[in-house]
């Protein structure tokens, strides 16, 4: 191993030990500051060890494009620690002077169930009816590092134990491993993106397909496909809550029609601590009649209880410790009263 290489390595280790799901690099010159995502919050970190050399040798790890440094890019690579292989994506912007990368860790290796995610029983029993489904449409919505990846791969996981369904995910990349179904890595280099990749696997007929992310109005349309035609159908969204994640979907071109005819679960959540070593999941979910009047109004029936609500009340019960909540709670409760009716 060379001294960049060990560098390298001393660097994910102190990030991976201090459960940091970013590293933040900033290049000026040839002088270089870091900084940990940590719990949503960033936390600078002094030091003299890393330089240029490092951000130089991720570039060429990631597989990025040497001989366009002005080009913002992304790629991936893998890292053992401990024994255990990491998966990372990188990217990069970069100016006249400065450049800027960001390291996402990726945990590949936790695969939780689904009595694991929450200490609320009345959410784990809503996630278990879904182990029973034959089809329909499952989003899980919320911001960056709330646990939706892991939440779907925990259902999708009891579905492979408890039935003989063909089950089968579609992933950019592959954070959780599960060796019960089969799981495909995007890998555009090939031509193997999300719209073939969709293409491919409804030629297959699978019982149960996972989407990993839906990104934009073609996967949006090819998710509610599966779901139309018989399969069961998982993905996830980039959205506050449950009820934004109605609006992000008529954005997308998905219509009130198609969303009443497939959509099964909305699932909002946030991941918090709730002990130095172990986290909770907290949950909004909207199904059944619920579902159908935020769908039909773009608003919260009038006695649901609200991703606010559930976080408030986790609060109150001590199943959780995390400063984040509180901030969380005055973000979403902007959001409660409602948005504006979207004809669908």
């Amino acid at each position: 191993m060379t001294s960049t290489q060990e560098h390298l390595h001393q660097l994910l280790e102190y990030a991976s030990a201090r459960k940091a799901t970013d590293i933040h690099l900033t290049l000026i010159h040839d002088h270089l500051d870091i900084q940990f995502r940590i719990q949503e919050q960033m936390i600078p970190l002094i030091q003299d060890l890393w330089d240029q050399s490092i951000f130089e040798y991720l570039k060429y790890i990631a597989g990025m494009d040497l001989t366009n440094p002005f080009l913002p890019q992304s790629g991936q690579f893998t890292w053992t620690i401990q024994g255990k292989t990491i998966f990372c994506r990188f990217s990069t912007i970069r100016n006249q002077d400065l450049q800027t990368g960001v390291i996402r860790i990726l945990n590949t290796h936790v695969n939780m169930t689904i009595d694991e995610l929450t200490t609320k029983k009345a959410h784990r029993d809503f996630l278990k009816q879904l182990i029973h489904a034959r089809k329909g449409l499952v989003i899980a919505c919320g911001p960056t590092n709330s646990g939706k990846t892991t939440t779907l791969h925990a259902i999708l996981h009891a579905i492979s134990q408890n039935s003989g369904h063909k089950v089968v995910s579609l992933e950019d990349p592959i954070e959780i491993e599960d060796p019960l179904y089969l799981q495909l890595q995007i890998n555009e280099e090939i031509g193997f993106t999300y719209e073939k990749g969709i293409e491919e696997l409804l030629r297959h007929d699978p019982d149960v397909i996972l989407i990993g992310e839906t990104r934009n109005a073609y996967t949006a349309k090819m998710v509610v496909r599966a779901a139309l035609t018989g399969s069961l159908a998982f993905t996830t969204l980039h959205a506050s809550n449950a009820l934004e994640a109605i609006e992000r979907l008529y954005d997308l071109g998905i219509t009130k029609y198609e969303l009443k005819n497939t959509l099964t679960m909305l699932i909002g959540q946030r991941l918090y601590q709730a002990s130095p070593n172990k986290k909770e999941i907290v949950y909004e979910i909207l199904s059944g009649k619920d579902l159908n009047y935020a769908i039909e109004h773009q608003a919260y029936p009038e006695d649901f209880c609200t991703l606010s609500d559930e976080i408030l009340e986790a609060i109150a019960q001590h199943r959780i410790h995390d400063p984040q909540a509180q901030y969380d709670v005055q973000d979403l409760q902007r959001g409660d009263r409602g948005i504006a009716v979207i004809d669908g």
